[in-house]
């Protein structure tokens, strides 16, 4: 008798560590996420506090400028942002070295990381190769072999809990199906997690990252399929009112805010401008027209919404031949802030300046 109840014991206890296995597997790895940022519960980012964080920041591009951007970082700090989002490319021109064309090494990279840590801010990295991509499910699927390269996994690694990881940049000019990018995008998130990668990984929607409406067709099953459900969705508010290709009033703009909150996922505006820049031609002539959007409307919205933004660039000291029309600085200073650069920045009362909380170390 006592070795048929032990038998029995044994059975149960058997039983038991499988069902306890079987529910470890259908939650997917067993790696504590919290301890550094992540997406929590599948609906907003936080801190290894456990804070919401809300993104406020700017994007700068860091391949375009000498130094890699080092000296518009510590502009930027200024502004309170508590993220820059690093424009990169595998291959980039080396202004220090009279732009020739170089590989990009973790070498060159790492300092950024370790700047933009050291000043309070989020690093978000972003491949900007292939923007437009008229394939999204070969060039994601490149885009992760290189973020998954043995030079560049192993130093980013290192940052794992502090970085967030932007697959691609832009990677879809309208022609891939939703269930098309969906499935490609998983494909990279999949690779990339099994390489080791533990951070949030941002998405940008499809058709040149404007298309909100991926996200709710596709954003839970997105999250879900993630082993680790530590996803962000970014969205680029190229929305102008009467634009080329399109017409965003404020009520549309509202309703869109409305159903991306009503889908409860975490949703970033990637990408914030005061203009859309299309080529029309003017009288047989191509001419860079800017298409204007209400970007004020864009912050209250974000700001009431608990959206972060993240606005579009902030613009060049060490090589200003390549500022633009969006820079929000022509010379990459604080001090040279202007107009809607200055607005987004500083002046509103929505501005990076003025909401940007940044998070706990």
């Amino acid at each position: 008798m006592k070795n048929l109840k032990n038998a029995y014991f044994m059975l149960i206890l058997t039983a038991l560590f499988v069902a306890i296995g079987c529910k470890k597997d259908k939650k997917g790895p067993n790696v504590d996420i919290t301890t550094g940022l992540h997406v929590k519960d599948g609906k907003y980012l936080a801190d290894k506090c456990g804070s919401k964080v809300i993104l406020r920041g700017v994007n700068m591009g860091n391949i375009y400028a000498v130094n890699f951007g080092l000296k518009e970082l510590e502009e930027i700090e200024k502004t309170g942002a508590n993220n820059v989002r690093i424009v990169l490319e595998r291959n980039y021109k080396d202004w220090a070295n009279g732009g020739a064309v170089t590989a990009l090494t973790a070498a060159k990279i790492e300092p950024v990381i370790t700047t933009c840590l050291a000043k309070g801010m989020i690093p978000i990295l972003e491949l900007h190769d292939f923007t437009g991509s008229a394939n999204a499910a070969a060039d994601l699927q490149q885009a992760a072999q290189w973020w998954t390269s043995a030079g560049i996994k192993s130093m980013l690694q290192k940052y794992q809990k502090s970085i967030i990881l932007n697959i691609a940049n832009e990677p879809d000019n309208g022609s891939a199906s939703d269930a098309g990018y969906a499935d490609a995008n998983l494909n990279a998130v999949k690779a990339i997690r099994n390489a080791g990668y533990t951070c949030p990984i941002m998405i940008d929607a499809a058709n040149w990252g404007k298309d909100h409406v991926f996200f709710l067709y596709k954003g839970q099953a997105l999250m879900d399929a993630d082993p680790l459900h530590n996803l962000l969705f970014s969205v680029h508010a190229y929305w102008p009112t009467k634009g080329k290709f399109g017409d965003y009033s404020d009520a549309k703009i509202t309703a869109d805010f409305g159903a991306l909150k009503q889908s409860g996922l975490p949703i970033v505006l990637g990408e914030l401008a005061w203009a859309d820049i299309q080529t029309t031609n003017i009288n047989n002539h191509d001419v860079e027209v800017p298409y204007t959007i209400n970007y004020k409307l864009l912050m209250k919205l974000c700001q009431e919404n608990e959206f972060g933004y993240i606005a579009w660039w902030w613009g060049f000291n060490n090589n200003p031949g390549a500022n633009n029309q969006l820079s929000m600085t022509q010379d990459g200073l604080y001090n040279g802030l202007a107009a809607a650069g200055k607005e987004i920045a500083v002046n509103d009362v929505n501005s990076i300046k003025n909401t940007s909380k940044r998070i706990c170390q």
